[in-house]
C-alpha cells in the first residue's frame, strides 16, 4: 500500500527541500529560474527561515519526499491579493499518481486561507504536462513571455497563466 502525505514544510525539512529542489534543478533547468549553482549558493538558514513560513508544502510517499511546491505573496500591501506559484517539482517515480494536482492544491488552498485570490505562475512553453496540470486546476493562459530564461541552449519562452478565485 502506498500512503502518500501532503504537509506544509517546516525548517527542519530544510535538508530535504534544497536536496529535492536541487534534483529538479539538475533535471529540468528550465523549469526553474535559479541555476543549481545560484541555488546552491543560498545559505541553508535562509531556506530553512522561508520554510517556516507555511507556503511551501511537500509531498511523501512511505515517508519519502517525492515533490514541492513553493507560493510566493507579493509582500506590497496593494499587491497583497496575488500569489506566484514556484517551484514545482515531483520526481520521475512518482509523476502519475495525482501528487502533482495535491500539491497544487495545498498551495491554492494555503493562498486563499492568506487572502491570495490571483494566483500567477510561468511555465515552459514547451512543458506540456505542466500546462495540461494548470489547466485541470482552472489556471488561464494570460500572455507570453519570448525570452524569459537563457536557456542551455539559447533564450527560452514562458507562457504567464492566472487562476482568480472569487474576490472576498
Amino acid at each position: 500500500m502506498t500512503d502518500v502525505l501532503i504537509r506544509a514544510a517546516t525548517p527542519d525539512d530544510v535538508h530535504v527541500w534544497r536536496a529535492l529542489r536541487m534534483d529538479g534543478i539538475l533535471r529540468h533547468p528550465q523549469a526553474f529560474i535559479v541555476t543549481a549553482e545560484e541555488a546552491a549558493a543560498v545559505p541553508a538558514e535562509q531556506d530553512a527561515k522561508r520554510l517556516s513560513n507555511g507556503d511551501r508544502f511537500m509531498a511523501f510517499i512511505d515517508g519519502v519526499a517525492v515533490g514541492l511546491i513553493g507560493l510566493n505573496q507579493q509582500d506590497m500591501p496593494r499587491a497583497a491579493h496575488r500569489g506566484e506559484i514556484g517551484p514545482l517539482y515531483v520526481v520521475p517515480g512518482a509523476r502519475g499518481k495525482g501528487i502533482a494536482d495535491g500539491l497544487l492544491t495545498a498551495a491554492m488552498d494555503a493562498a486563499q486561507s492568506m487572502g491570495v485570490w490571483q494566483i500567477e505562475l510561468s511555465v515552459f512553453v514547451e512543458n506540456a504536462p505542466a500546462i495540461a496540470l494548470y489547466e485541470r486546476h482552472g489556471f488561464e493562459l494570460a500572455g507570453k513571455i519570448p525570452n524569459a530564461i537563457a536557456g542551455a541552449d539559447g533564450f527560452e519562452d514562458d507562457l504567464i497563466m492566472i487562476r482568480i478565485f472569487d474576490r472576498p
